[in-house]
């Protein structure tokens, strides 16, 4: 049964990068249409971090008991991992907003 509980989180984190991918080809038609620069591959740091704390979270995450931790809380790495690829997605995604809206240069 822990095997089918790691298989789903690691699904679920596999379609959030793939979400996110579409913001990286969003960025890259952008910079390629108009010509300016959107730093689209920035947004494959969040995918990556994501990713990983996803693969570790499935299973490299355990209890004390020695039972996998599949609920996303307990062990920091993950949570590092997520924070830090949640912010860095929030601030890229924050600017390619601004950038396609006209915001200042």
């Amino acid at each position: 049964m822990n095997v089918v509980g790691s298989i789903l989180v690691l699904y679920s984190w596999t379609l959030a990068a793939v979400l996110i991918l579409g913001l990286f080809f969003i960025g890259r038609y952008y910079q390629m249409r108009y010509g300016q620069k959107s730093r689209y591959q920035l947004f494959l740091a969040p995918v990556v971090l994501l990713f990983a704390a996803g693969v570790w979270d499935a299973f490299f995450a355990n209890g004390y008991t020695g039972d996998p931790l599949l609920d996303f809380v307990g062990a920091w790495g993950p949570d590092l991992l997520l924070l830090l690829g949640g912010s860095v997605l929030i601030l890229l995604a924050y600017s390619l907003h601004r950038k396609m809206m006209g915001g200042r240069r």
